[in-house]
């Protein structure tokens, strides 16, 4: 286990006052060596992915209680559409360091998120071409439905990299998006940006005040490129604070990576993002942890879920805020055996991270878990704000492995979705439905309809070009009519891409619990 002390000199334990700071550049930053992958860069080209080690020991649990309500599934929408980009080969008389001439760019890893029956969703979105690497690059996609997720006006975050020629930013890449709806018509979008060739890094924060029109970002924090050496913002989320009738007020969390050890920090701003308070540690025992979920309260309490690392093994650490973020304390709630990277058969990375929801003083909790032979996915529940848990149960389960789940929750209502795969590199999309607070949850229903195979993709990882990235998560809401809204990276031919040439879009399909 690595000493806190190696990350508390960069950033305080979650104990004192909250300084704030211009949201310009600030000191942060990391490179790290630990077993997690690094999940916050798109295409896994700042360096080599090494899977995670064969799993020789599972953990299974018995399967939730099945409810009689029933959960129909909507049509499959291609967010993405006619607005997606074929690669070029050769621009300008130079050859493109791509994968795919002739293939339409990538969407992956989504995030999704309603402000009363608005949907604002997000992706890594490879339109761009970026010179200074002489690639197509990842930018932060933002796509906005208001009819049901029927149709969809797609856009870019602005001020975020720098072959956004109509709003450019200082960076070449950014990704892992992260979106959240606030108060007031208000939503929040989170990434983080950086340099490949340089080692500069960042988090940023985006606010739109109109229902995901328009967009103003600031950055949270901003890592030189000679810090970046050493130092690595990555794997964000964010979250909006009800309490403020304003919009004005959201948190992010990140894991900070410094040499061998990545500790979880957290943000805030009260201002609408133009400042932000100086990170701090949520917890100072536990230094190996990755992809912080953060979710705030109707009373203003401030929750996060992630994945620890520990003498006994993995695990999902539970953090709980009731001053506003100043301190948190932490503890396991449950042990979490990783599934393997790649899983057996299959080529892309994947992970066990958590994901976490609140609906009231009701506090939901996913990942995938390894059983010994596959994956399933795992569910657990507090009823009083996380004082204590349920049992873990899993609701998806069964033949092939069930992994990349997320779940969200509104008025007694949960949806969850994930992946499915029955063996190699194809998968489809499954989910199900919970009316009684995640108590009782119905069977899995199937919500993609055509198979995805990673084969027929993009390809990422220049020169070694290979279909091994598919995005760390997938994504799901719950609007103001109880109707889910599942978002996720879709591999299949349809009517805007090339002839008989497949690529990753985002696709889209509603849940509906009835009974």
């Amino acid at each position: 286990m690595v000493s806190g002390l190696l990350l508390a000199a960069v950033i305080p334990a979650a104990g004192g006052g909250a300084a704030v700071v211009s949201a310009g550049p600030a000191a942060a930053s990391g490179s790290p060596h630990f077993h997690f992958a690094l999940s916050g860069l798109p295409a896994q080209s700042r360096g080599p992915h090494t899977a995670f080690l064969p799993v020789t020991r599972g953990r299974a649990y018995l399967h939730a209680a099945v409810s009689a309500p029933s959960v129909t599934t909507g049509a499959n929408v291609n967010v993405i559409g006619s607005n997606d980009v074929v690669q070029q080969g050769i621009i300008n008389g130079v050859h493109v360091f791509t994968c795919n001439p002739g293939k339409d760019t990538a969407q992956n890893e989504t995030t999704i998120a309603a402000n009363g029956s608005t949907l604002v969703a997000g992706a890594n979105d490879y339109r761009l071409y970026e010179p200074s690497e002489n690639r197509y690059d990842s930018s932060s996609g933002v796509y906005r439905s208001t009819d049901g997720g029927r149709t969809w006006s797609v856009g870019l975050v602005p001020g975020l990299v720098r072959a956004d020629t109509a709003a450019p930013g200082p960076y070449e890449g950014s990704g892992d998006p992260a979106v959240a709806a606030g108060p007031n018509g208000t939503f929040w979008y989170a990434n983080i940006a950086f340099d490949r060739t340089d080692a500069a890094n960042a988090i940023a924060a985006s606010r739109s005040a109109d229902g995901g029109k328009t967009w103003s970002t600031h950055f949270v924090v901003q890592t030189s490129a000679r810090a970046g050496k050493r130092i690595f913002n990555d794997k964000d989320w964010i979250a909006a604070d009800p309490t403020d009738p304003t919009g004005n007020t959201a948190y992010v969390a990140w894991n900070l990576d410094k040499n061998r050890s990545s500790a979880i920090v957290i943000s805030k701003t009260t201002d609408g993002g133009l400042t932000w308070s100086v990170p701090k540690m949520v917890s100072s025992i536990f230094t190996t942890d990755i992809s912080a979920t953060v979710v705030v309260g109707n009373d203003g309490t401030v929750y996060v879920t992630f994945e620890t690392t520990t003498s006994s093994g993995d695990a999902v650490a539970f953090a709980v805020s009731h001053n506003g973020g100043t301190t948190f304390k932490t503890r396991l709630i449950a042990p979490i055996n990783d599934i393997p990277s790649p899983l057996p058969g299959a080529t892309f990375r994947d992970n066990s991270f958590p994901a976490l929801a609140i609906d009231g003083s009701t506090l939901h909790v996913a990942w995938s878990n390894w059983n010994g032979t596959d994956a399933d996915v795992v569910y657990m529940r507090s009823a009083n704000g996380g004082t204590t848990w349920s049992a873990p149960t899993a609701i998806g389960g069964g033949p092939g492995d069930q992994f990349f789940p997320w779940i969200a929750a509104r008025n007694g209502t949960v949806y969850a979705s994930w992946f499915n795969r029955a063996s190699g590199d194809t998968y489809s999309i499954a989910g199900a439905a919970s009316t009684d607070g995640g108590a009782t949850w119905s069977a899995p229903v199937t919500l993609s309809t055509a198979t995805s195979d990673a084969q027929a993709g993009n390809e990422f990882s220049f020169p070694n070009c290979a279909p091994n990235f598919i995005g760390d998560y997938n994504g799901i809401t719950v609007d103001a009519n109880g109707v889910g809204h599942a978002l996720w990276t879709d591999i299949r031919t349809d009517r805007f891409d090339p002839p008989r040439n497949a690529d990753q879009d985002p696709f889209t399909a509603t849940l509906t619990a009835s009974g």
